[in-house]
């Protein structure tokens, strides 16, 4: 008599299994989510710290493929200070120029009041203001607290070099950490395929996005100096940093100089002009020039991208909408590494492909 053959685990319980490691995951990500907003004070500066040592270490191995006779050591400090200085002229330029900003952005509100009259007039409609629309409350005037306090950017700066230079000392031995950490070679080579996906599209994201946040802000002070525009120079950098934000960003970059020629000159002319070049100019960038530069590099899902910029935006602040797209890829980068959380992964990316081979 034969014997039956033996049967493998129940399917109720592979199942259950596989539920209890979602269940798992999701209370990981609720978890990290809530420590997050706790802790957002000084993760804020350790992500902008890990953004800017990622920069470093894609413009040192630039520099090697450009200018291989000099030694490693010197393209890497060029490499080094080149990114630091950059991020000191930011912060300069928040603390210098967005005092006196702020007092010229304040007096946008009568201007507006005076634009919804004129529009509700003319449909016959029961005029409102500003402060109707938003609660009572001014945009406008917290629009300009905000760079009124821009001081405290020397704060954050400081604490972002703090974290950038204990992160470089200890990158040295970051590898041989790594070794040590995993005990299996498939481990380790899985590990590492993690952190290459993740270097490759934040560098991926920051070419592509700096060429276009330079382009749109190139444009929008070019036409902010011909009609005459005060701070143009600040403006225009407000309107790059803005770009960095996916999708929505650019779009509103291009109000920042609108609300400030209305502001400064009254009429409607100049401010129509500015917004009527820029949305033109925002429209040929984002669905012309940059899907033929950006192919599926980033393979996000553009609804994931969205929701990522309130996500992180709700996390880290500012700093979060700013890195929504890198921090969401490594998401998918250490999600896809998992059994539990590939789903996860699946869902980010944008062709179900969440793996993407190490350059």
């Amino acid at each position: 008599m034969k014997r039956p053959a033996e049967a493998g685990p129940p399917l109720t319980s592979l199942g259950g299994q596989a539920a209890v490691r979602v269940a798992i995951v999701f209370l990981a990500v609720v978890a990290a989510g809530a420590l997050i907003v706790v802790f957002k004070e000084i993760l804020a500066p350790l992500v902008v710290a890990t953004f800017l040592l990622l920069l470093i270490d894609a413009l040192a191995r630039d520099l090697d493929s450009r200018f291989p006779k000099i030694p490693r050591l010197a393209r890497a400090i060029s490499a080094g200070v080149l990114i630091v200085a950059s991020f000191a002229a930011v912060i300069a330029l928040l603390v210098f120029q967005g005092p006196p900003f702020a007092i010229e952005v304040r007096g946008v509100e009568p201007r507006l009041n005076m634009l919804l009259a004129m529009v509700t007039g003319m449909l016959g409609q029961t005029p409102f203001t500003i402060h109707e629309i938003f609660g009572h409350a001014d945009p406008s005037v917290e629009f300009g607290h905000a760079f009124s306090a821009a001081r405290g950017a020397i704060t954050f700066a400081g604490l972002v070099m703090i974290f950038l230079g204990f992160l470089l000392a200890s990158r040295a031995e970051f590898s041989s950490k790594m070794d040590r950490l995993y005990d299996g070679q498939h481990h380790r080579e899985q590990a590492r395929r993690v952190f290459n996906s993740i270097r490759n599209a934040v560098e991926d994201y920051v070419r592509l996005v700096t060429f276009k946040a330079l382009l749109i802000a190139i444009i929008a002070f070019a036409v902010m100096e011909l009609l005459g525009v005060e701070f143009a120079l600040f403006v225009a950098f407000l309107v790059f940093l803005a770009a960095f934000v996916p999708i929505v960003g650019a779009f509103a970059g291009a109000a920042i100089p609108t609300l400030v020629a209305l502001a400064q000159f009254g009429d409607l002319t100049k401010p129509a002009i500015i917004i009527g070049v820029l949305g033109v100019a925002v429209f040929a960038i984002d669905n012309i020039l940059m899907p033929k530069l950006q192919g599926d590099e980033l393979n996000i899902d553009p609804l994931l991208v969205l929701v990522s910029i309130g996500f992180w935006g709700l996390l880290l602040g500012a700093t979060g909408a700013l890195l929504s797209t890198p921090l969401t890829v490594t998401v998918m980068a250490i999600a896809a590494e998992f059994d539990g959380a590939r789903w996860l992964a699946v869902l980010i990316s944008k062709d179900g492909q969440p793996v993407k081979e190490a350059k």
